[in-house]
């Protein structure tokens, strides 16, 4: 049976799978330190949620600037090889 999967190969879903890790990446601290913050404040829930939904964001945005200064520097060294995309 052939697998299903395969792998990303443009630029747009790498960059879509850059920014999945990046949530997973930022919400799972995230909830740690809201469960970390529930200790003390109470209000479980709340906590969770507040902390995991800026864990997110967070990581979504740093997946999003690596990924740029990824594409930038891969782009700088195709031209300082004398390539160009044309």
């Amino acid at each position: 049976m052939p697998s299903q999967f395969e792998p990303p190969q443009s630029s747009s879903d790498q960059e879509f799978r850059a920014m999945a890790v990046g949530m997973v990446a930022g919400a799972v601290p995230g909830i740690i330190v809201g469960l970390i913050l529930s200790l003390s404040l109470g209000n479980p829930a709340m906590w969770v949620s507040i902390a995991g939904g800026i864990g997110i964001i967070i990581g979504l945005v740093a997946a999003v600037l690596y990924n740029r200064a990824r594409a930038r520097k891969k782009g700088r060294g195709d031209d300082a090889e004398g390539k160009t995309g044309a």
